[in-house]
């Protein structure tokens, strides 16, 4: 529409808060399958070269990782996510890094920290050392 602003997608890289900045002590009370997730951001390092800015974005936009904060009680408790019936062992858990679809989740910031929250089948895995990715 002429005279309107028009809004500008700026990619993952928006989303992540710097790992400097503490997660708030009181998250949201994440309701049903719902996992809460902390964008993290990729390495500004290989080695001991510096990754350009326009890489790095570039990156961000390939790839949605992060760290699990909270998990809904319903989580991984459908018949079809118990790992051999077990509730004791679900796709993730609070802590662990994940890998998401690129464009899952809902968007937002609490308290000055951005989040992503995702439905529990939306975990695609978990990663042990996030900054190993490679795309």
């Amino acid at each position: 529409m002429a005279g309107m602003p028009q809004a500008k997608s700026s990619g993952n890289s928006a989303w992540w808060t710097p790992t400097d900045i503490p997660d708030p002590e009181d998250l949201p009370c994440v309701k049903g399958w719902r996992v809460l997730v902390r964008p993290i951001p990729n390495a500004e390092k290989v080695g001991s070269i510096f990754v350009p800015d326009q890489f790095l974005e570039h990156k961000d936009l390939l790839r949605s990782v992060g760290r699990v904060v909270a998990m809904g009680p319903l989580c991984y408790t459908r018949p079809d996510m118990l790992l051999g019936g077990n509730r004791k062992d679900p796709w993730c858990k609070v802590g662990d890094f994940v890998m998401l679809p690129r464009y899952s989740g809902a968007k937002f910031a609490y308290k000055g920290v951005r989040f992503l929250l995702v439905n529990d089948d939306e975990v695609l895995a978990v990663i042990k050392d996030p900054q190993a990715i490679n795309e």
